[in-house]
């Protein structure tokens, strides 16, 4: 069996091929502000449309909005160094779903608490609930 490329297979859907032009510029700014962001910005931020030269561009949050907004002139500046007719751009904050902010949080557990847990446990009858409390009793987090 021999394989199509993906956009072959887009094309000959019932009305995706006006679509195609659209989300192909948009992958393209994407990439392009990716190149053009310092490291510590391009993982936060992301194009989210292009209409009559304005780019619009989600912040993951305001701190990244606000130094997206500050470094709106020369952002600007290199999208038109690469061709493309930009007027305007447009950043708004958009939280990622499903990504947490920061680093996730260890619960560190007294001796007393694990003990606690630990009879708690043994007052339960076997189940999933017996199970995870027992293994939370268990459990040592070590202090960094």
């Amino acid at each position: 069996m021999h394989s199509k490329k993906l956009d072959a297979y887009l094309a000959q859907a019932d009305g995706i091929d006006s679509l195609m032009p659209q989300a192909m510029r948009l992958l393209e700014l994407r990439h392009i502000l990716g190149e053009v962001l310092p490291d510590a910005l391009a993982d936060y931020a992301t194009v989210a449309n292009y209409r009559h030269g304005k780019i619009v561009i989600f912040a993951a949050n305001s701190t990244i909005a606000a130094k997206l907004k500050l470094l709106g002139p020369a952002l600007l500046e290199r999208f038109v160094a690469r061709g493309l007719q930009v007027t305007a751009l447009d950043i708004d904050v958009q939280p990622r779903r499903g990504t947490a902010q920061g680093r996730p949080k260890a619960a560190i557990l007294s001796d007393t608490a694990r003990r606690a847990l630990a009879d708690l446990a043994s007052q339960l009858a076997e189940s999933e609930l017996k199970t995870t409390i027992s293994a939370m009793a268990q459990r040592k987090v070590s202090r960094r």
